[in-house]
């Protein structure tokens, strides 16, 4: 009989009020690459408690290598009144994180094109992270289309990633 071992250490950044949650950071192993994730908005997951979309990024990560995982969206709000304050917030976030990563994985999915204030936000982050020279990917599918959520169907269980292409 053989056990294996395994922690995950997870920290959560909120706004002051709990409104707002900018990060979800979760680490399995830091000696192997670090990753984040921009999805579009704040999710159901904690410092404890695992959302779908967070336990398949975590999973997909995983199989590629990855060690680390900071979870970042265009949009905090958990009780859905954005502030002024509460974008800066994120970006300022957004803008620590760049920092300490090895890739940036664009994940808002197909849905933001139609959302001109999605829009508007994943183009302040774009140029956050092209400022900081960050390496940008997407997921692509099988079948060749790219910018997906990771709750894609085709794609919960197996990611490919590629270079992002900003013509969405």
């Amino acid at each position: 009989m053989k056990t294996t071992e395994s922690l995950i250490k997870t920290e959560v950044t909120y706004d002051d009020e709990m409104k707002n949650k900018y990060l979800i950071r979760k680490e399995w192993d830091k000696n192997k690459k670090k990753a984040l994730v921009i999805m579009k908005n704040a999710g159901q997951a904690d410092e404890i408690v695992q959302d779908q979309t967070t336990m398949y990024v975590i999973n997909n990560l995983s199989k590629l290598e990855y060690g680390v995982v900071n979870i970042v969206n265009l949009f905090p709000s958990i009780e859905g009144e954005e502030t002024k304050g509460s974008v800066i917030g994120n970006l300022k976030c957004i803008q620590e994180v760049i920092a300490r990563v090895d890739d940036v994985i664009i994940a808002v999915g197909k849905g933001v094109e139609t959302n001109k204030k999605a829009v508007e936000r994943l183009n302040m982050i774009l140029a956050i992270l092209l400022d900081k020279k960050a390496n940008i990917l997407q997921i692509e599918a099988n079948f060749g289309r790219k910018g997906f959520h990771p709750l894609y169907p085709a794609l919960k269980h197996q990611w490919k990633l590629v270079p992002f292409d900003a013509a969405m």
